[in-house]
């Protein structure tokens, strides 16, 4: 579906015409078609539709070298008519000629347009209520915006027991907001930031969220909680159009894909694909892997995302897989599983993955073996020697991502902002959400809306917020830092040791 921004105050005609421009369907069920080419081929008015070249707000999006006409209505309208770089010259467009133009591909003068405009086949009234719409679409602004204020929105657990996690993470937000808005806001908008709470249900919490969305007036999420909310959170905000920048989660999955969704770091799929690229490039074959886990949807996904990765990078070959039912973990046989395996990728429990290590201690050669450091929340220091430097470990983000100067503008903040001494991981969160927006608030430009906002943030690339790895999103990336460290189980030094290059993109 088009993504079309939430309607002002439009009559009826103007939201007709509105459906027509975003969408290329008519609202009546007549038919709307659109000739393209010198071959002249006809398709669905759906399959391109206005706001594709010409963006919601009428300016134009440059692509494949051309760049498609301004056609907002005071543009069209301007008494001295236009010179065009080609020397066509034509005088203001009334709406019979604007008609014409979209018909017949001519303009005000009868020249004809560049034959990369395509012409539209529809009824005399679908085709009044597409100029109706046009002659308002440029003050047809998403909800939130006005001239000198752009209103975002947040949600966290404001009382609970997490209560301080995310009021600290308000904190955050509200004074990075603060500070850019003590420099003049993003051209000459200050920022606002509503807070909105979460409640005792996910039910509740979206219920909060979709009333302030009524009676506020949101034009983006920014830095929301959302754990347990993701998939429902999305879907509610793909029906409204909103994005949603730098949420707190633990694992987006794969739900992010069709949506507005830009997310700081890598969900358990895209780490479990970094540990299928690691096991690869340390020697072993896809068909000597063994990936083992219990029994689930969560661990489905992950070994979905395995496979797939090692199918993708090793040459189509399958690893082994071997599932159990929680609670019946047969270290013994899995263990005896692995006597042709040269990696081993883990993704269960840490009893578990203890129980099996034990079994496999006493091997000649044991494997490497590759966790995801959410699945596993204590050390590995007391595992048998024989696996010092053989448990690699995936992180999505270490304290070695903070730069020196991330780290003296987060502390300036915190002085001036009063921000707690906790929950800091959460705050760097926050802070890096807000460095996202702000970002791209600036590359949209003046001339802001959802669509805008967008497609400044798909342009960024390694991005520096100093709290996170470079983040780089584009129209098919919603993950910023789409990898993870690896780390190595130095169990003589009790630490955790950087193997190899450290960090680690998703190939």
């Amino acid at each position: 579906m088009a993504y079309v921004p939430v309607a002002l105050a439009l009559d009826d005609a103007e939201a007709r015409g509105k459906q027509i421009y975003f969408e290329g369907t008519s609202p009546s069920g007549g038919a709307i078609n659109v000739v393209v080419g010198d071959e002249a081929v006809t398709l669905p008015g759906s399959a391109i539709t206005c706001v594709s070249c010409h963006g919601s707000d009428g300016l134009g999006r440059p692509e494949g070298g051309v760049l498609p006409t301004d056609i907002r209505w005071s543009e069209l309208v301007k008494t001295y008519g236009h010179v065009h770089e080609n020397g066509r010259r034509h005088p203001a467009f009334d709406d019979a000629s604007l008609a014409r133009s979209i018909y017949a591909g001519v303009d005000s003068a009868n020249n004809q347009l560049d034959r990369v405009m395509p012409i539209y086949q529809m009824s005399s009234k679908d085709m009044a209520d597409l100029i109706a719409y046009m002659k308002v679409l440029e003050h047809d602004l998403d909800p939130g915006i006005d001239a000198g204020r752009v209103q975002v929105a947040t949600l966290l657990p404001l009382q609970g027991s997490a209560g301080a996690l995310g009021q600290a993470m308000a904190q955050v937000l509200h004074g990075h907001f603060a500070d850019v808005n003590a420099e003049g806001g993003v051209f000459g908008r200050k920022i606002e930031l509503l807070a909105v709470p979460l409640g005792d249900s996910p039910e509740a919490s979206l219920d909060n969220l979709q009333k302030a969305f009524k009676a506020e007036g949101v034009f983006a999420l920014v830095g929301a909680y959302t754990i347990g909310l993701d998939e429902a959170l999305l879907t509610l905000l793909r029906d409204d159009n909103v994005p949603l920048v730098g949420p707190f989660t633990l694992d987006p999955g794969d739900a992010f894909v069709d949506a507005a969704a830009f997310y700081l770091y890598s969900g358990f799929n895209e780490q479990a694909r970094v540990l299928a690229d690691r096991a690869l490039a340390d020697g072993a074959a896809a068909n000597q892997v063994l990936v083992a886990g219990p029994a689930g949807d969560r661990v489905d996904s992950l070994v979905r995302a395995v496979k797939d990765q090692l199918r993708q990078q090793g040459g189509g070959t399958a690893p082994k897989v071997e599932r159990y039912t929680g609670g019946e973990f047969d270290a013994q046989g899995v263990a005896g599983g692995l006597a042709d395996s040269k990696a081993l990728i883990f993704l269960g429990g840490q009893a578990d993955l203890q129980r099996l290590l034990a079994e496999l201690a006493d091997q000649e050669e044991v494997p490497l073996v590759y966790v995801l450091s959410s699945l596993i929340p204590e050390t590995l220091f007391d595992l048998p020697a024989a696996f010092d430097r053989k448990i690699l470990v995936a992180f999505p983000t270490l304290s070695s991502d903070l730069t020196p100067a991330g780290l003296e503008e987060f502390r300036q903040l915190a002085e001036r902002a009063g921000l707690p001494k906790d929950h800091i991981q959460a705050q760097f969160a926050a802070f890096a959400a807000a460095k996202v927006l702000v970002e791209g608030l600036r590359r949209a430009g003046r001339d802001l809306s959802r669509v805008r906002l967008v497609e400044s943030l798909e342009e960024l690339y390694t991005f520096q917020t100093g709290v996170t790895p470079p983040l780089t999103y584009g129209p098919n990336r919603r993950i910023g830092a789409r990898g993870a460290h690896i780390l190595a189980v130095d169990l003589a030094n009790r630490t955790y040791t950087p193997f190899g290059d450290g960090w680690y993109d998703v190939q």
